[in-house]
């Protein structure tokens, strides 16, 4: 072996490893850019906007049908509160556990089971409606659930390069708003026409109809978890001495500013979107005065908002990069800044009377907060190796749908707890509002994605560094 060729050897002792694995992820881009021209990818696309359309919707018919729950079960706010808590029992661990089994196992094949068990756990209201029953199928419906969103957007990864997933990604989350609201006036009249177990049988009959359609379309992307690179933000290539890690400590991605600010941001979001799903419906009944047919066309208004700003916010965003502004600004605080502006608007809607400006409030407060979470999946694919994306993924949703197991209880405990109810809805929005809006700030301060590629970059550098033994130290001559 020549003396140049040693050399080289030692200041690049796992070269021919790296070089391997970006060849391969440079053939995972061709192979995506190949397909550019077909619909594959985009069908994959809106196959998974109607899971996390489905999704959302069962999310959401617990508050559409909590005032004829209520009646029927004799159940008071704080009784009410804990059996919508009863969804996120196993919602956040099941995030977890799946998130991590996404490393291992076919993201198809996991959405598929997600579907057909969340269907299935709708048949027991069928049978017997009681408040035990109702807890049992709200828990087995959570902890199939609980995996959906973080397993999606794995899901799609596979099929979109970072540059490329602002836009698909802004789809899913269109999804989860469609979900939300616009099928609300169609559950809402499926309640009043036919009562609200009607409402539970046709969900779990439609789940099951996606799970058909999915066995068609579904298939795995191009990009697989193994093989794709993570590349900063503007599209530049890392310098090939110091390659990003193929994998990172747990610990340090997860305590990393990054992960750290996107979760208090995406926990503040969650407090927000489980207050829409679960008081918002009644809120507008008991509070504003406006009757179940009405409430469900008020809250369609929030998820065409949504729809709306979260693909502008998402366009805005890459626009920002495209004119060389730091994803830490153009993804992180405009994520920051859609939670601030949601948690204010809800605390100013408890203070509105009936009329036009509380259906604004409402709109704004229920509608931008959304997109903290597409932000934050493509902040977490900068800094997060492809073979611990669905882990970490899994980890941070575990982590922000905390706030569906504690908001819950804890709106309706202010609610009964209150002098009057009316005063009990009013506090419980304006707490909600005012934690959204610092835990944004907060978020708008840590998150730093270019920061944390430094160091994680760094730290995998000197690993290195450290590892190579000189050939006349190992005794060689």
């Amino acid at each position: 072996m020549s003396r140049t060729r040693q050399q080289r050897q030692l200041r690049q002792p796992a070269a021919s490893n790296a070089d391997r694995g970006h060849e391969k992820a440079a053939n995972g881009d061709a192979m995506t850019f190949e397909t550019r021209g077909t619909l594959r990818r985009w069908v994959i696309v809106a196959g998974l906007f109607l899971f996390l359309a489905i999704n959302f919707a069962d999310k959401a018919l617990i508050g559409l049908a909590a005032e004829p729950i209520m009646r029927e079960l004799h159940l008071t706010h704080s009784q009410f509160g804990r059996i919508a808590a009863s969804f996120f029992t196993f919602f956040s661990i099941s995030a977890l556990l799946v998130g991590l089994l996404a490393n291992r196992v076919k993201a198809r094949w996991l959405l598929l089971a997600m579907a057909v068990i969340w269907s299935i756990s709708q048949l027991p209201l069928l049978l017997y409606a009681a408040p035990a029953t109702l807890v049992l199928s709200r828990v087995l419906l959570g902890a199939s659930e609980g995996p959906a969103y973080p397993v999606a957007v794995h899901a799609l990864y596979k099929w979109f390069p970072d540059r490329e997933r602002a836009l698909p990604s802004a789809v899913l989350t269109v999804g989860a708003s469609f979900g939300a609201g616009f099928i609300a006036p169609l559950i809402t009249w499926v309640i009043v026409s036919f009562g609200w177990r009607a409402a539970f049988e046709m969900l779990a009959l439609v789940g099951m109809v996606w799970s058909v359609l999915w066995l068609w379309i579904g298939k795995e992307g191009p990009l697989g978890t193994s093989d794709e690179t993570p590349a900063a933000a503007d599209g530049t290539d890392p310098d090939p001495a110091s390659r990003y890690p193929a994998r990172i400590p747990l610990g340090a991605l997860l305590l990393s500013r990054t992960c750290a600010g996107s979760n208090f941001a995406g926990f503040a979001a969650y407090v927000i979107l489980t207050v829409a799903t679960v008081w918002l419906p009644s809120y507008l009944v008991r509070v504003a005065g406006y009757s179940l047919t009405q409430a469900g066309w008020i809250v369609v208004l929030p998820a065409f908002g949504q729809m709306v700003a979260s693909p502008l916010l998402s366009a805005w965003s890459q626009r920002l990069m495209a004119r060389g502004v730091s994803s830490r600004h153009a993804r992180g605080t405009l994520g920051a800044a859609a939670v601030v502006a949601a948690g204010a608007a809800l605390t100013l809607m408890a203070a509105l009377p009936p009329g036009p400006l509380l259906i604004v409030a409402v709109t704004v407060a229920f509608s931008l907060a959304s997109f903290t979470f597409v932000s934050g999946v493509t902040l977490a694919g900068e800094i997060v190796p492809p073979a611990q994306r669905g882990g970490v993924l899994g980890i941070n949703i575990c982590i922000t749908t905390l706030a569906g197991l504690v908001t819950p209880a804890a709106m309706g405990l202010m609610i009964d707890r209150a002098a009057t109810q009316i005063e009990g809805y009013r506090m419980g929005m304006t707490a909600m509002g005012a934690f959204a809006l610092v835990a944004g700030l907060v978020a708008a301060v840590l998150i730093d994605p270019q920061a944390d590629r430094r160091r994680f970059m760094a730290r995998a550098q000197l690993r290195e560094e450290n590892c190579v033994v000189p050939p006349l130290a190992a005794g060689k001559r």
